[in-house]
């Protein structure tokens, strides 16, 4: 797959139903975010990763908003 899913678009952006919304959101975490025809947002698996700085999506796995407080 060259793009996120409708599915792994919609975790990312969790909270959010309307797509404008999802549209501003992805855009601002940095993303280049195009649209559907439907006007689903469309994001790059590529660019997510490359500005996510990891490979998460590629082993299934969309990183938490929050960030991971404890001891490791």
């Amino acid at each position: 797959m060259t793009d996120l899913s409708d599915k792994e678009i919609d975790e990312i952006c969790a909270g959010y139903r309307q797509s404008a919304a999802m549209v501003r959101f992805l855009r601002g975490m940095g993303l280049t975010v195009r649209r559907k025809p439907n006007g689903r947002p469309l994001v790059n698996r590529a660019h997510y990763d490359a500005v996510m700085g990891c490979s998460h999506s590629a082993m299934g796995h969309v990183p938490d908003s929050q960030p991971a407080w404890g001891v490791h």
